[in-house]
């Protein structure tokens, strides 16, 4: 009798076994079926929600592409290379000056630039005023109101500081007040403060402008350009140094292979990624390409360059 007790607690204490062996597997049999979670740190653009409208086509292309589950992380501006620094995302989608700084201060490796305008990868600066104002020249700014983009902005701050300063106009000196607009869409707030008066002149993106005047936001003749700068790379993907190279070169070629018709998957509805993200493709530009920006800079004292 208790040697039939102790058997029939055997075999259950033996299936038990069993049970949760089979879980073990189960459970082990989906894990080995997930794909890598990779994270891609998206710079704001004009406001958080339009970043991400724009992109997420875009980043489900890529996971469908390369095979891993890409997620977005938007960052703003000022926060991008602490949290970069931080790990928090191994490829990034910045403006060009940002990816000159984490690639001189954190090794990012340059991916792809992306295509917009009739410069292509490239767009430019300008200094503007309001038509009929009577600032025709750029010497004309000297004791004017004017506004600038985000410090951070190629074509909204840099290229416009560049301009002044070859021109012999020390925008802390020579300006009566210069101020940067509070809130999102700041470019746009620039080209509407001048049109209607809030600011003699502005520092305004030329891919801003052309799309405001092909929007009916603006007309061309409003304003007058006053100064223009140099064609500078576009917005740029980057990869953090030592990412997998094969991941790496999967989502080069994603990129640089994009066409018009393809689609990613958003909400169970099938969007064009280009459309979607305003781009009309991606190029493989050199690192060299980038160093205009450098050089302008190192001329206005920026990151990574600035001395104080």
């Amino acid at each position: 009798m208790k040697r039939g007790m102790c058997n029939r607690r055997f075999s259950r204490v033996l299936l038990l076994v069993c049970a949760i062996l089979m879980l073990l597997l189960v459970a082990g049999c989906k894990g080995e079926g997930k794909r890598p979670v990779v994270k891609i740190g998206y710079m704001l653009c004009n406001s958080e929600e339009e970043t991400m409208h724009r992109f997420k086509p875009l980043t489900s292309y890529l996971s469908e592409k390369v095979g891993v589950d890409f997620v977005m992380v938007p960052v703003d501006t000022n926060d991008f290379e602490k949290r970069f620094k931080n790990g928090e995302f191994a490829f990034t989608h910045t403006n060009s000056i940002l990816y000159v700084i984490l690639h001189e201060n954190q090794g990012v490796e340059l991916l792809a630039s992306e295509k917009r305008g009739k410069f292509g990868p490239r767009t430019a600066g300008a200094i503007i005023a309001r038509k009929g104002s009577g600032i025709e020249k750029l010497a004309d700014i000297k004791g004017k109101r004017m506004a600038f983009g985000p410090m951070l902005a190629p074509t909204g701050y840099l290229a416009e500081y560049d301009l002044m300063l070859a021109a012999g106009i020390n925008p802390e000196n020579d300006l009566a007040h210069y101020t940067i607009p509070s809130g999102s869409f700041k470019h746009e707030k620039l080209i509407y403060g001048v049109v209607y008066g809030k600011y003699d002149v502005a520092a305004a993106p030329i891919l801003d402008i052309e799309n405001m005047t092909r929007d009916g936001k603006i007309a061309a003749d409003d304003i007058v350009i006053l100064a223009q700068s140099a064609p500078i790379p576009y917005c740029t993907f980057g990869s953090a140094k030592g990412t997998d190279p094969a991941l790496v070169k999967k989502v080069k070629d994603a990129l640089l292979n994009l066409k018009a018709t393809d689609t990613g998957e958003v909400d169970g509805e099938r969007l064009k990624v280009l459309k979607a993200a305003w781009v009309d493709g991606y190029v493989e530009l050199p690192d060299s390409d980038y160093n205009v920006i450098r050089d302008m800079a190192k001329r206005v004292n920026m990151p990574p360059y600035q001395k104080y």
